[in-house]
């Protein structure tokens, strides 16, 4: 059985190898925070009033350039570097957390319109890290509470999107999947020729991401043989999902938070057999 600190130091090392990831694929597309890109100031500005827009002008518009946010990119690949080196719970591995915690806050204002599930998932595990692994207060009893709530917000997230999708028309009519495939930005033409060709292959694949999000809490109280099952599932759709769909993200946001689940499902005392 894992030890606090290993679990923790466990699911920083799959944040911060998703977060280099995310951070080089930015940089290598820094040209949509030019003045003309689709993330720029020009449009950034007008998710607040007129009013206010001079005021936030003056404290973010020289962040969001090309410049700026290279620069905070730039800086965050330093710092994911240096914690694949630095002792996880020394002052200075927290210390350099927490300037990854500032990195992403900043981002999350720049992308504002284009963030999705994964940041939000990255930012509550940042967070949960700084808050529950400072060297100078806290110990093991809040590193473990910090384990569980990464734990039971991965597990949320899944039965959120699961019953979301159950109360969808379009997934229940098991056509989401082949809809997914046939867009532009998601798509994938050979896939989606396959969908429309074998249309039960749709309700499998419809039904099978429903039921799998929905019943993905399980894994907390099954043994842990059978929680595997939940996990290897999630693993597999979320590879699936970032090697055809691109959700790259997506894929180390929530793996990272498996060794959480795994914690938990050794300490649950609750388990149902």
């Amino acid at each position: 059985m894992e030890s606090i600190f290993a679990i923790n130091k466990l699911i920083l090392l799959l944040l911060t190898i998703g977060l280099l990831i995310s951070s080089l694929e930015y940089l290598k597309k820094i040209q949509i925070f030019s003045p003309a890109g689709l993330l720029s100031w020009n449009l950034m500005q007008l998710r607040w009033k007129k009013s206010d827009q001079q005021l936030y002008s003056k404290v973010l518009k020289p962040l969001m350039t090309e410049t700026g946010v290279g620069t905070v990119l730039v800086s965050r690949c330093l710092i994911l570097i240096f914690l694949f080196f630095v002792p996880f719970g020394s002052p200075l591995g927290w210390g350099l957390l927490c300037m990854l915690g500032l990195s992403l806050m900043a981002t999350s204002i720049i992308t504002f319109y284009g963030s999705d599930g994964s940041d939000q998932m990255t930012m509550l595990i940042a967070i949960t890290l700084i808050l529950c692994n400072c060297p100078y207060a806290g110990g093991p009893r809040l590193q473990t509470v910090g384990i569980w709530f990464i734990g039971l917000q991965s597990c949320l997230s899944y039965i959120v999107a699961g019953i979301a999708k159950l109360a969808s028309g379009e997934w229940r009519a098991s056509t989401a999947v082949k809809d997914i495939f046939s867009t532009r930005t998601y798509g994938y033409r050979a896939i989606a020729l396959q969908l429309r060709k074998y249309p039960l292959l749709n309700v499998f694949l419809c039904w099978n991401v429903m039921l799998m999000e929905t019943l993905f809490p399980l894994c907390l109280f099954l043994p842990w043989h059978y929680a595997l099952v939940f996990l290897a599932w999630g693993f597999i759709f979320h590879l699936l999902s970032a090697a055809i769909m691109g959700l790259n993200s997506f894929f180390w946001a929530f793996i990272a938070t498996y060794p959480a689940i795994y914690f938990i499902n050794h300490h649950n005392p609750w388990h149902l057999f």
